[in-house]
């Protein structure tokens, strides 16, 4: 047993140490595309963008983080405790800002979760919640891979998927990765079992997960149409599943970097874009996540250093 645990700091200095490598590696291999492609291209690009399409673009991205909001917040009310809308939404913004603005292996969820516990919800509480809102994002998600999964199979019959596509697999290690899975998924259902009672509760915060969807769909077909290109709204939605979840491996800090490829190499692959396009589109995402995450640098110092002064006043008994 002491052995087990004295391993576990060892294995949590490997992962640091992978995610800042993947980090590393793959702002890279974007420079890398830039520098092939030509930056003065990629700039051309985006400068054909009208500022009323930008200016859409900011105001349905603060949309979708109010939709994440909300789909955490709906989550939060099913136990016996009631968490105010305020200081939901403030933990919220402290989490996106931590997620996508500072280069740290703190993530967003790490910071939710130290503020929850610090205005008074359980720990038990609050790290179910996060899980449940992690997996209601995801279920959504995964209900629009089917729109990408047709051409994604034709382009993998004819090899003409590329070697940067598929970084994120070729980086997963495959020693002990099913047993793995296979834990944390019972672990998931363990903590899924409290909103598994509340149907309704569940409906709700999907419907918030699709409202924040359609923004970010939106927003990639304001910026693409806009730098001349074109594509369906469902194979926006299919490419951008995959590009979540491949976002998703644990080889970089908080997917900086590897989303930017990742974006890069789907679209112009799986949606027949030009290259400088993509990358236009990755760059410009990540500057319109971060705007949309910068309120949260006015609640992240108190969700972190804060004190429990005011639980009596943020959480109170249901009925």
């Amino acid at each position: 047993m002491n052995e087990e645990a004295s391993t576990k700091p060892e294995n949590q200095k490997w992962q640091v140490a992978i995610r800042w490598l993947g980090t590393f590696v793959s702002i890279g291999i974007l420079g890398w595309l830039l520098y092939q492609t030509g930056w003065q291209q990629v700039w051309e690009q985006a400068r054909q963008l009208a500022w009323w399409r930008l200016a859409v673009c900011v105001v349905l991205v603060f949309i979708s983080r109010l939709a994440t909001w909300g789909r955490w917040h709906t989550l939060l009310q099913v136990q016996d405790v009631k968490v105010r809308w305020k200081d939901s939404l403030r933990l919220t913004f402290a989490g996106l800002f931590a997620s996508n603005v500072l280069p740290t292996t703190i993530g967003g969820d790490v910071a939710r979760l130290a503020g929850a516990i610090r205005i008074g919800v359980q720990p038990a509480v609050a790290a179910a919640s996060l899980m449940a809102d992690r997996l209601v994002g995801m279920t959504g998600m995964a209900l629009m891979l089917p729109f990408s999964m047709p051409i994604l199979l034709e382009k993998l019959r004819s090899n003409q998927v590329s070697v940067g596509l598929l970084l994120a697999t070729a980086a997963i290690p495959e020693r002990g990765l099913w047993g793995k899975l296979k834990r944390a998924i019972a672990r998931v259902l363990e903590n899924f079992k409290y909103w598994l009672k509340h149907p309704a509760v569940l409906l709700k915060a999907l419907v918030f997960t699709f409202i924040h969807m359609v923004c970010i769909y939106l927003i990639v077909k304001l910026l693409i149409e806009g730098m001349g290109e074109t594509m369906p709204l469902n194979l926006i939605a299919g490419i951008w599943s995959l590009t979540y979840f491949i976002s998703l491996v644990p080889i970089s800090i908080n997917g900086l970097g590897l989303q930017e490829v990742t974006i890069t190499n789907l679209f112009a692959v799986l949606g027949g874009m030009q290259t400088a396009t993509t990358l236009s589109l990755a760059v410009i995402l990540r500057a319109i996540w971060i705007i949309g995450s910068l309120p949260g640098v006015f609640f992240l110092s108190s969700v972190i250093m804060g004190k429990r002064q005011y639980a009596e006043e943020t959480i109170s008994e249901k009925g």
